[in-house]
């Protein structure tokens, strides 16, 4: 693992001070706010960044007036050292620990929002989402025979594991005697594939905040949602995880129903969802149909909530040109290696003030109006590192390698996403 120097750190710098929008690094205006979401990778002790990574970080969220972090780790030090960088106006919300249990090992994170005093007030909801007992035990009872075909499948998948490993170790051990054998590749414990969603592998965690108004008007308030969920590779893995991201969408709109109930009327997703962008045009249209048939008799009342996922969408005037399979321009790439839109923001309103998918086509046309895009740094690194006419296609393998090693781990492997919203006033 690589870092930049302290030279190329301020080369960097430099360069997002000549022209930052030309990264799409959002500008701080008194007249609205910036909602953004960001997986820093493996946020924990302060080993694991460098000081031109935090400085960077740090940067960003000032640019922000709140910032929902994903892949926070169990030691705080990093995130409370990214605090104290970004200033005093800055407050914190974090969860427990989730994705394994305590004291083992597994994929531990924590879920945050970093929040700007003057801008954006915490409100009193802070809380995981889950799913109770009785629903997991239903839908266990309901598939009760894909799962035991699953489970039985597992125990195959085992045996030819601890197999695998069994050989494996006697050759490894044999070696070590000084025999003359050849020793296998070290067998990886295959994924177990859940045939149905079951309960989130991360409990995404759900804070409520009010966005402060200019003059006499009422406030936004919505509860933000922050999730980061399942990865793999697996083809049962990614079906896995569009269950997990649809009972995530179900749990929402069923909540935002619920208008007498629930706690503020609108709902903000922010997180690594983790979804294959391969068709976003078809994507979007199964996610509007998905909620469509939640409840169809809800939908046509004058009470439903409007959904807007803005990512999912081109942005109109300055979206990275990365065409779709009829050539049109498509969405922004979120991570570092840029083929995939993994990470999302999605917006569940009954507050007419907040934008519906059709401001998407204008998003960005009016200063200090609704807005989205993203903090390109892969640009910023590579105008910086190979100059401005470099793409990740025309570097070569090896420099492709040097390059990425210089970043991905110190730095992150997803560029932060932003919306912009004008501030409450009166007349809106």
């Amino acid at each position: 693992m690589g870092e930049f120097t302290a030279a190329e750190w301020t080369r960097i710098n430099a360069l997002l001070d000549s022209d930052p929008a030309r990264y799409g690094f959002p500008a701080r205006r008194d007249d609205s706010v910036i909602l953004s979401s960001f997986n820093i990778r493996k946020l924990g002790t302060l080993s694991t960044k460098s000081d031109g990574a935090f400085r960077l970080l740090a940067r960003y969220v000032k640019a922000t007036d709140l910032l929902a972090i994903q892949e926070i780790q169990d030691n705080l030090e990093a995130l409370g050292f990214l605090k104290d960088l970004s200033g005093d106006r800055y407050g914190l919300a974090v969860s427990d620990v989730t994705g394994a249990i305590p004291g083992r090992d597994g994929l531990i994170e924590r879920l945050g929002y970093l929040f700007r005093w003057d801008t954006i007030e915490r409100t009193e909801v802070a809380s995981d989402i889950s799913y109770d007992r009785s629903a997991v035990q239903d839908n266990l009872l309901t598939h009760r025979l894909d799962f035991g075909e699953a489970l039985k499948a597992r125990e195959v998948e085992l045996a030819a594991f601890a197999a695998d490993r069994e050989l494996y170790e006697e050759a490894k051990a044999a070696k070590k005697r000084g025999e003359d054998v050849e020793v296998p590749s070290e067998p990886e414990m295959p994924a177990f594939k859940l045939p149905h969603f079951l309960t989130f592998i991360r409990a995404p965690y759900c804070c409520s905040f009010r966005v402060k108004p200019l003059g006499a008007a009422e406030p936004y308030e919505f509860l933000a949602v922050n999730a980061h969920l399942l990865y793999g590779d697996a083809s049962a893995q990614k079906a896995e995880r569009r269950a997990e991201f649809f009972a995530l969408l179900d749990w929402i709109y069923t909540r935002v129903k619920k208008r007498d109930r629930t706690y503020h009327l609108n709902f903000i997703l922010m997180g690594d969802l983790n979804l294959d962008f391969d068709d976003p045009v078809e994507d979007r249209r199964e996610i509007e149909d998905f909620i469509k048939t939640i409840d169809q008799e809800f939908l046509k009342s004058k009470i439903s909530a409007r959904v807007n996922f803005p990512f999912f969408d081109a942005h109109p005037e300055r979206g990275p040109n990365w065409p779709l399979p009829d050539g049109t321009p498509g969405p922004f790439r979120t991570n570092a290696r840029l083929d995939q839109t993994y990470d999302q923001i999605g917006l569940f309103a009954h507050d007419k003030r907040l934008p519906n998918h059709k401001a998407n086509a204008k998003a960005g046309s009016v200063e200090g109006g609704f807005d989205y895009g993203m903090f390109d740094f892969v640009r910023l690194f590579l105008d910086a590192m190979h100059g401005p006419d470099e793409t990740i296609d025309t570097l070569s393998s090896a420099q492709r390698k040097r390059f990425f090693a210089k970043f991905e781990h110190d730095f992150s492997d997803h560029m932060p996403i932003w919306i912009r919203l004008p501030k409450p006033r009166p007349g809106m």
